[in-house]
């Protein structure tokens, strides 16, 4: 087999070992690009090989001077993918230095820039892949609603705070773990296990309203209750999904009353809605396979001279 039938991904080794949506990324994301993928784990950057066509991805900067000298090398199409830019903020340097950047977390000043794509990285290892065939209709689970996570500690934790006011005042009997310490975290057996038999997944946003919990929750076939937001409605984005959207959370109680009473009625309009959601979870993925495989198709047969 030749080069020209496999794409290299360069990560570096505690990157890789790091990222809890590598998986993702691998075998979704990349899942449909049409040739062998070459995982290349460096644990130095400075080892890192130069091969032409290559998808470099950087947690923040790290690769950023490697981006750098390969063009100054006369590579004309390595490609990056940009992962820890979670407020919008990071060094953007390297994007000149790529002729294709896809990177997470939308933000509608950096997404009009032609050159960058926003991709979903999806849920974490141990909580995905699922068998979507095997998962538990929502009128069978028992957990009316969960979420797992800090309370605080993170830019939007004011959204968790409402939530958690709103759980209460609500008096909703949803399973809310709120972690304090590392010791506190449910594993991702446990958090799987939970998900897998919770109706709904409250998903407020971390430090930013793009969190691993949306995917996480999807791939689960537990329904998200989220703000609305740009990154919600962009068609670029999540493009109007068919959850449970709220203006704020003191909202929610409203919103899941029609679920609440266990009557056949809510029953099936929860299993209807749970389908719609699983269905919208299926078709999102594959556009995503289809926009990466194009976008670095292209690169990889372009033939004309460095932007």
């Amino acid at each position: 087999m030749g080069d020209r039938e496999l794409l290299n991904v360069i990560w570096r080794r505690r990157t890789l070992e790091h990222v809890p949506e590598a998986y993702f990324i691998e075998h979704v994301l990349l899942g449909d690009i049409g040739c062998s993928i070459r995982i290349i784990a460096v644990e130095r950057i400075s080892e890192t090989p130069f091969v032409e066509g290559s998808l470099v991805v950087s947690m923040t900067s790290e690769f950023f001077p490697y981006l750098a000298e390969a063009r100054r090398r006369g590579f004309c199409k390595m490609m990056l993918f940009h992962l820890g830019d979670e407020h919008g903020t990071s060094d953007r340097s390297a994007y000149e230095n790529a002729a294709l950047v896809l990177r997470n977390y939308w933000f509608e000043a950096i997404q009009t820039d032609q050159q960058v794509i926003w991709v979903p990285t999806g849920y974490a290892v141990g909580v995905g892949p699922a068998n979507g065939a095997s998962l538990v209709k929502s009128s069978q689970r028992s957990l009316e609603g969960f979420f797992a996570g800090a309370l605080g500690m993170r830019t939007l934790a004011h959204e968790r705070q409402r939530m958690k006011a709103a759980v209460e005042q609500g008096e909703l009997k949803f399973d809310l773990h709120f972690t304090a310490t590392s010791r506190d975290r449910l594993g991702s057996a446990a958090y799987s296990a939970r998900l897998s038999n919770a109706r709904f997944a409250l998903v407020p946003g971390g430090n930013s309203p793009e969190t691993i919990r949306l995917y996480d929750a999807l791939e689960r076939g537990a329904i998200p209750i989220m703000l609305r937001s740009p990154f919600v409605h962009a068609a670029d984005a999540l493009n109007e999904p068919p959850f449970i959207l709220l203006n704020d959370w003191s909202e929610l109680a409203e919103a899941y009353a029609p679920f609440a009473d266990n009557s056949e009625r809510a029953l099936r309009a929860l299993d209807t809605l749970q389908e719609k959601v699983f269905d919208w979870w299926k078709h999102f993925t594959m556009h995503q396979q289809q926009k990466v495989r194009t976008a670095v198709n292209a690169v990889l047969a372009n033939e004309g001279q460095c932007n």
